[in-house]
């Protein structure tokens, strides 16, 4: 029997919402439930899933944005100093907040991906830190919501370096 993608595809559509369907949520924890023999009975005669494609985790678009030494300095002190960016990678003002570091000054930012289905996410801690927003800085034990500025950044944490945060935009 030679089955097409299409009905692979249909296949898969039709699993997809007989599961959802049968998804009884309780606590955030999915539970399934199968309701009739029609269904069992369906599921077990269907053949089987083409292989395997490996799964991905969303990830934020990429930082374009290069960056200069201050904004280099900010982002070693803030780590330094354990300062935590909470945020969601489908969040444009997260991203807006990372352009403005720069994609070479970001990497020292520890940032906590709060979104369960973002790459290496850590919604647990997001939880325990009561985020509600995002972005939201933790400096020194206190939290700042919404994107900030570096200069903020820089006077919040007890920067004292040079300041000439000048993000250098993306090359077209």
């Amino acid at each position: 029997m030679k089955v097409s993608k299409f009905n692979f595809c249909a296949i898969a559509i039709f699993l997809t919402l007989g599961i959802f369907g049968s998804t009884k949520a309780d606590g955030g924890i999915a539970q399934l439930s199968f309701s009739n023999q029609s269904t069992q009975t369906l599921a077990q005669t269907l053949p089987p899933p083409p292989a395997a494609q490996p799964v991905t985790e969303p990830e934020a678009p990429p930082i374009l944005s290069e960056s200069a030494p201050d904004q280099i300095a900010l982002a070693t002190h803030l780590q330094t100093i354990k300062a935590k960016m909470y945020g969601a990678y489908w969040c444009p003002h997260c991203h807006t907040q990372q352009e403005l570091f720069g994609k070479q000054a970001f990497t020292a930012i520890t940032y906590i991906e709060c979104d369960p289905r973002g790459k290496d996410a850590q919604p647990d801690l997001c939880k325990a830190a009561k985020i509600q927003a995002y972005p939201t800085w933790e400096i020194r034990g206190k939290y700042y919501t919404g994107r900030q500025s570096l200069e903020k950044l820089a006077l919040l944490s007890g920067y004292k370096g040079s300041s000439n945060f000048v993000p250098q935009l993306p090359s077209p």
